[in-house]
């Protein structure tokens, strides 16, 4: 684990955010999946080059395959649903659609991320002939080895090959093949994918938060309503030239520990202000980076495995626990309980995701105190998402 960014990482600033965000930007509105959002390195579709710069107009349609050799690649898939294409590897488009949505692992390695997941969602991987479908929020792994394997490090994944079922819980894998058991998943390796995800999830949420601060700006029908009634969904982002994650409403966490706000909430939402990575326009410059205040990211260090993050993240509540956060306008944010891929429990005595805290009010220490990183998140939402 390494610290990086030094000094870099702070509160918010009311100023900065009146700078960054004062005039509105247009948007365009997707809900297909199968964006590539974001290509590091080279990628191919079907064998053809993808330029990193037609981010905005490329789509995976049905049997559509993507490869990588020296690269990763993060595709979009159901809002709130990211899909991290590791290098040396290849995935098949089996079908996007939103009800529906069956990605094919044919060599190597990917991740999905998965922090809005709806109840009406079914997002499914094939690998070497076993299914393997998202039940929760969480960090889903899938290797292609030989013997092809899925883990679950955050969440609940159905895992289905011939006439065998396997249910796989948080920090379990499994090997794709007919003794198809439960094993535990080894945090303490490292993972390169895993630590790009990282960094990919930070500057998913820095995007989401200038999206949502925007629709606030532009107010009209554009965005599906007025006053807190938004459509969900991608919305291309100029600024950060990448789709943004835009939540209808509500607060939803990624299993990293980011914050995704909708636009009624999204003036309420926990911030640091710190260098974002893993992008095409904001590379290395200080954003708004909003969070999940009850269990934050570890925001400043880099990390090389699961086991790594988690400890840092428990040196990061330890520090915020001291510091507090600020919303964008400089107050003391309050508590929120969203949908969390990381820990996926309700916080006590609230049964659904609204805000209860009071803007201005005392933020409660972060982590659970001296242990660190205990923080609940629960329900969210408006109460449709799985956990």
């Amino acid at each position: 684990m390494q610290r990086v960014w030094l000094g870099a990482v702070r509160i918010l600033s009311g100023a900065l955010i009146a700078a960054m965000y004062a005039t509105p930007q247009t948007y365009t509105v997707s809900a297909r999946p199968g964006a590539v959002n974001y290509i590091e390195g080279t990628a191919y579709i079907d064998g053809t080059v993808v330029s990193a710069k037609a981010a905005k107009t490329t789509f995976l349609s049905a049997s559509d395959s993507l490869s990588t050799d020296a690269g990763k690649v993060e595709v979009l898939l159901t809002p709130g649903v990211f899909l991290r294409v590791g290098e040396n590897s290849e995935v098949r488009m089996i079908s996007a659609s939103l009800t529906n949505t069956r990605v094919e692992l044919n060599r190597g390695e990917a991740m999905i991320e998965a922090a809005g997941l709806l109840k009406d969602n079914n997002i499914e991987v094939i690998n070497h002939g076993a299914s393997i479908t998202m039940e929760k929020n969480g960090l889903y792994r899938f290797r292609a080895d030989n013997p092809p394997t899925a883990a679950v490090l955050e969440g609940k994944a159905d895992v289905r090959l011939g006439d065998r079922k396997l249910s796989l819980g948080k920090d379990r894998q499994t090997e794709l093949s007919e003794s198809l058991k439960a094993e535990k998943f080894d945090p303490k390796q490292p993972d390169e994918l895993y630590a790009w995800s990282n960094v990919r999830s930070q500057y998913s949420a820095a995007a989401s938060y200038s999206a949502a601060n925007s629709a606030i700006a532009s107010s009209f029908d554009a965005w599906g309503g007025y006053a807190g009634s938004y459509t969900p969904g991608w919305f291309w982002n100029s600024g950060f030239n990448s789709w943004a994650w835009l939540p209808g409403n509500g607060a939803f966490y990624s299993p990293f520990g980011y914050g995704f706000y909708g636009p009624g909430l999204v003036g309420y939402a926990p911030v640091v202000v710190a260098p974002v990575r893993g992008g095409s326009y904001w590379n290395g410059r200080n954003v708004p980076v909003p969070v999940n205040g009850n269990n934050p990211p570890a925001v400043g260090f880099r990390v090389n495995s699961p086991w790594a993050n988690h400890v840092a993240r428990q040196q990061a509540a330890r520090s915020f626990s001291q510091s507090g956060f600020t919303t964008g306008s400089g107050t003391p944010a309050g508590a929120f309980a969203g949908h969390s891929g990381w820990s996926g429990a309700r916080e006590p005595g609230n049964s659904g995701g609204n805000y209860h805290g009071a803007a201005g009010g005392a933020h409660p220490a972060v982590g659970g105190g001296a242990g660190g990183g205990a923080g609940h998140s629960g329900g969210g939402g408006g109460g449709h998402s799985r956990q």
